[in-house]
């Protein structure tokens, strides 16, 4: 069962400072095949989210319906139920997951 996608508004500035990254590093055009590949990612997380990797630091927290799926250097960090798919961050690999977490709680 495909389900709906939503993209969080705290998620909407990481991805778009890797649009803005990659425009100035790179240019348009690898823009673009990075930009279908979040769609193709995107599409099939919500066919199946179940195949994303489970996060073992949310896991041991109570939160086993948080997964992720990489997009080049890039953690899709989402959670799912039946009906739809929440995307919560977009964050580099190279970043550490849990300070980021840490300091996107404490933003909100």
């Amino acid at each position: 069962m495909k389900r709906r996608i939503q993209i969080l508004d705290a998620a909407k500035p990481d991805f778009r400072d890797i649009q803005r990254y990659v425009n100035t590093r790179f240019g348009a055009t690898v823009w673009q095949e990075i930009n279908q590949e979040f769609k193709n990612t995107l599409r099939d997380i919500g066919e199946q989210p179940e195949s994303g990797t489970p996060l073992e630091e949310l896991r041991a927290l109570g939160l086993p319906h948080f997964r992720q799926r990489l997009v080049r250097q890039t953690r899709v960090i989402y959670e799912f139920d039946d009906q739809s798919v929440l995307v919560h961050m977009f964050i580099h690999t190279r970043r550490h997951f849990r300070t980021h977490l840490q300091q996107r709680v404490l933003r909100v």
